[in-house]
């Protein structure tokens, strides 16, 4: 549900400031749309009082009224907040079926106040409505109701009498992270042990310290004898006061 219900979200957002969706055939810019000679007929078209033109041409650019679009983008918000696992982990909120059941009929009862005489056939608002969408990068693959639970290589057992506490503790600042798997698909892949931010840092730190070490291995030569902290009478000299003594 909650793919069903991120989906609503983008598509939702462009019914309320563009309108419902053009036939998959007659999809393309306003400004380059052509009659069945070629011709360009926007300038002939008869635009509503709130048109706002599709940058991608997939809808109308027929936007409902104000007042009926803050109504969508009032409830998208709030299906927003319910899909943010971070708001809900703070509010401490129990997440069930019926939890995003209650955000998917308000989401609808938003699109038939805005569109009361409905929406076209092949608008894709409706499809995910009814639970039915193409699955694309945007979404990955839908998990039935069967999904395992996965966590430090085990799989965590599903049932009314089983916690999380019963696996982590009592610790409510205790933070892991959980993978989702096809039931019989066996254990995910691990996590790596460290981000690909601090692996480059690190392979850029030791690359550093070879060519340092390289650059120690080809100077071979002698110079630094002559140095005063190569001199092995600084001592003797120091102590004798005759530092100071230059020679000619």
């Amino acid at each position: 549900m909650q793919i069903q219900i991120r989906r609503l979200i983008d598509s939702m957002e462009d019914l309320a400031k563009y309108g419902p969706a053009k036939k998959p055939d007659k999809q393309c810019i306003d400004t380059y749309q052509t009659d069945d000679h070629g011709n360009l007929i926007n300038d002939k078209i008869q635009r509503g009082p709130y048109y706002c033109m599709d940058p991608t041409g997939r809808r109308t650019g027929e936007a409902p009224e104000p007042k009926l679009a803050e109504i969508i983008n009032r409830e998208v918000g709030k299906a927003r907040q319910v899909v943010n696992a971070k708001v809900q982990v703070e509010k401490k909120q129990i997440v069930t079926k019926q939890f995003f059941q209650e955000t998917l009929d308000s989401l609808r009862g938003a699109v038939m106040i805005a569109f009361p005489e409905g929406l076209p056939e092949w608008d894709d608002v409706g499809y995910i409505l009814k639970g039915e969408w193409e699955i694309d990068g945007r979404t990955m693959e839908a998990f039935d109701d069967k999904a395992e639970l996965w966590w430090a290589g085990k799989q965590m057992e599903q049932g009314q009498d089983k916690k999380l506490s019963d696996y982590l503790g009592k610790n409510d600042k205790t933070k892991i992270v959980c993978k989702l798997q096809k039931p019989g698909g066996g254990a995910p892949q691990r996590e790596p042990a460290i981000d690909e931010r601090t692996q480059k840092e690190m392979m850029a730190f030791y690359h550093k310290k070879q060519e340092e070490l390289k650059k120690l291995e080809e100077d071979d030569e002698d110079n630094h004898l002559g140095s005063v902290w190569a001199d092995p009478r600084q001592l003797k000299s120091n102590l004798q006061g005759t530092n100071a003594v230059r020679w000619k």
